[in-house]
């Protein structure tokens, strides 16, 4: 073992799938990505091919073996991390039943009022879902996306023997026996209970499933396997070398951030963006907004989740930016550095505009998936810096709202944020999230955070060190903080009461007319 001085951590996305090698400082060696080939069949939809993001996976870790310079003997675990809340269904011989239905598919919303009507068939509440598993009802959750197929095409649920996460899909595919999942997120189905992390077969029979279709979950550190003579082939591992059950895509990057200890929240802006906290008891949100899930830490974690995050300011990119997308084409300039400095010739506040970027449905702390994205406050006087600088404040007050309803629950208060994600990288973002959040922002040398996280808790898992608490002091390293400025902080917090009043004055009945004329 002591020959053997770096952990891979493989990160199945949602637009691509990422394998690094990380040294036991915490140093990126490699690094391999291949992109998911998403569908959308129909308005809201998105789907992908679970052998897409198998065969993703393998390459993207030839690549980084490849570009690496090292013996593949000299890895001493492979561990896993994975977009959440996106399913696979298996048949008796392991075959898929059909593509996966991703995290951000909408067509879900018709099963949440037919989720209320079973609850109170059986006398509880949407409340009492909560209580139970710490998950509200909303549209992101994979919960009302099988429901929705037992509806729709029961053929193909009665052809399932299995439903597990991508987590397990990859595992398996890499070395693991069976299709297992993490503990940590077993409480997306949405029928196991947030205290224990056991399945609930009351809830499950409330909702017409069947819970032995869902997968056995094992604690993340766990060795589950090692990879064969044919992954070896296929990707240039040893064979033989211990995989490691990871933890979900955010659990991962707070674990990535040094985000493992109460009184710190992470902040991830990914393709959705997502606030945690860590919780050494079970705890809930007095208002039954945040979620309570497992943590790497096998303790609890309180999330808040966005839909789109910067997928809207990429949404902001295409549209507004094609001169900035050809630029990078013709000097390799990036584009976003490019709109990053239109977005800095507009004061805070971007004169008074305002864009919500609700491009997927709203999640926490509103889950509302008739609600959408706008900007509000256009006039003449408004430039492109400021449509880009509001749709960058509009991301970052939609964090505010989450870490605003974590601070409701029984926790410490926060008094430090870890950022990461493609916005991390910028230092004007970064000081924005200070000023918008009021609180300290930190950045760390890894700043797509994932990864990283599952390859420090692949390395606990073969003893490389103790615990996370030593892996951290290891392999994560802060980079940058960013101060809040007290007159920005003023300016920012009227700004955040029109964003949020502007939810509510379009919630009543202009979101559900647009959404009945957009059809989903």
């Amino acid at each position: 073992m002591d020959a053997q001085k770096f952990v891979v951590g493989i990160d199945a996305g949602t637009t691509g799938c990422r394998a690094v090698i990380f040294d036991l400082s915490g140093n990126e060696i490699a690094a391999g990505y291949r992109e998911n080939p998403l569908s959308y069949p129909q308005a809201g939809w998105v789907e992908c091919s679970p052998q897409a993001i198998i065969d993703n996976c393998y390459d993207s870790v030839r690549d980084a073996l490849g570009r690496s310079g090292i013996d593949a003997h000299e890895i001493a675990s492979v561990c896993f991390t994975m977009m959440r809340s996106s399913f696979v269904m298996r048949d008796a011989k392991g075959g898929f039943v059909r593509d996966i239905i991703m995290w951000q598919d909408l067509r879900n919303a018709e099963m949440l009022p037919w989720m209320d009507q079973q609850l109170a068939a059986h006398g509880m509440t949407a409340d009492d879902l909560y209580d139970r598993t710490g998950f509200p009802l909303g549209q992101v959750w994979p919960s009302s996306k099988i429901y929705w197929v037992k509806k729709h095409h029961p053929d193909q649920y009665d052809r399932t023997a299995a439903i597990h996460s991508i987590h397990a899909l990859v595992m398996e595919a890499f070395g693991a026996e069976g299709y297992v999942d993490d503990t940590d997120d077993a409480g997306w189905w949405q029928i196991v209970d947030a205290d224990t992390f056991e399945y609930d077969h009351e809830l499950a029979k409330v909702f017409g499933v069947d819970a032995e279709k869902y997968s056995r979950n094992v604690p993340s550190g766990t060795n589950i396997g090692k990879v064969t003579r044919a992954v070896s082939d296929r990707t240039g591992l040893a064979e033989g070398t211990p995989l490691i059950v990871g933890s979900g895509d955010h659990q991962s990057a707070a674990v990535g951030l040094g985000n493992i200890a109460e009184g710190m929240a992470s902040i991830v802006l990914g393709t959705a963006g997502v606030v945690v906290a860590q919780s050494s008891k079970p705890v809930r949100d007095p208002n039954r907004r945040a979620h309570v899930i497992g943590s790497a830490l096998h303790k609890w974690e309180i999330e808040g989740h966005a839909s789109a995050a910067a997928s809207s300011f990429k949404w902001v990119r295409s549209t507004f930016g094609q001169l900035e997308m050809s630029t990078q084409t013709l000097t390799g300039i990036d584009c976003y550095d490019l709109l990053t400095k239109q977005a800095e010739r507009s004061p805070a506040g971007a004169q008074g505009l305002v864009f919500v970027p609700w491009l997927a449905g709203a999640a926490c702390p509103h889950y509302n998936a008739d609600a959408r994205g706008a900007f509000v406050g256009l006039t003449l006087g408004h430039s492109k810096n400021d449509i880009v600088r509001a749709a960058m404040e509009g991301v970052c007050y939609e964090m505010r709202a989450m870490l605003e309803a974590l601070g409701k629950v029984d926790l410490p208060p926060f008094e430090l944020y870890r950022v990461s994600g493609g916005a991390a990288r910028s230092p004007m973002w970064n000081q924005m999230a200070a000023d918008i959040y009021g609180r300290p922002v930190e950045t760390v040398r890894v700043p797509e955070a994932t990864a990283l996280g599952a390859a420090m808790i692949g390395a606990v898992g073969v003893g490389l060190f103790a615990d996370l608490n030593e892996a951290v002091e290891s392999m994560v390293h802060v980079t940058g903080r960013w101060e809040p400025i007290d007159k920005n902080v003023r300016l920012y917090d009227d700004m955040y009461q029109i964003f949020d009043g502007t939810y509510h004055a379009l919630s009543g009945e202009v979101y559900p007319a647009i959404s009945k004329v957009q059809g989903f």
